[in-house]
């Protein structure tokens, strides 16, 4: 095998997936470093460079994918972050196809930020994260600022996505339902209550139920039940 760059990781552990379509299921998590945002709610702060908390290892591929294989009874990987699509191609696609060999099925969680087309067949299931203006990471207009990769996202067929709003304030919604209305997206929806200052009642009364009916409101179930 030819020599692959390494991975910077922050952390790799077993959990439960605590958001969106696949809550509760056992899933083991690769944690890359490093992300373009600068989210200001961000929950993993550890994960990124500027925020003077950031912490990493660097991991080859073959040291990953040991780690992963030592969890019992596992089959489902969860690349998360930071923003892991930004990790070394190559290895991505390296550690993605060991583990599809090894009958494992694949997730990411992603900002939607930057597109990688080679990572896009080669992950089962993403989760795509638009950011609102209480994020305050994008100059100007935050929906502009991202559509021009979410179109790529909102184009992958249904089954293999779903587009996750962290909801703070009142204007998280406005965004959200002016991106879905200008991709004229269909698909899932999660409306996940900002985890420090968001109100699971008040993103209820907020969100227009009759243009988006299939919405779920799903906070981090993970959290409530005191795991990673």
């Amino acid at each position: 095998m030819p020599s692959l760059p390494p991975f910077r990781i922050n952390e790799i552990f077993l959990s439960v997936q605590g958001e969106g379509l696949h809550v509760g299921e056992r899933t083991a998590f690769v944690r890359l470093y490093g992300c373009p945002l600068r989210c200001r709610w961000c929950d993993q702060p550890e994960a990124l460079a500027h925020t003077g908390v950031g912490r990493f290892e660097t991991l080859t591929v073959e040291e990953v994918r040991d780690q992963l294989a030592g969890f019992a009874a596992v089959r489902k990987l969860c690349l998360t972050g930071g923003e892991p699509v930004i990790a070394p191609k190559a290895s991505l696609l390296w550690l993605l196809e060991d583990r599809r060999r090894a009958g494992w099925w694949s997730s990411i969680e992603t900002s939607g930020s930057r597109v990688v087309e080679e990572l896009l067949e080669a992950i089962d299931f993403w989760t795509v994260a638009p950011k609102g203006r209480s994020a305050a990471t994008f100059e100007g207009d935050p929906v502009e600022a991202q559509l021009p990769t979410l179109r790529r996202y909102a184009a992958l067929p249904e089954a293999r996505r779903q587009f996750k709003f962290v909801i703070q304030g009142e204007e998280d919604v406005e965004d959200a339902v002016r991106l879905l209305n200008a991709l004229s997206y269909r698909g899932a929806i999660i409306l996940q209550p900002e985890h420090g200052a968001g109100d699971g009642r008040r993103v209820f009364a907020w969100w227009p139920w009759d243009r988006y009916p299939e919405a779920r409101l799903i906070p981090q179930t993970h959290k409530q039940v005191g795991l990673h």
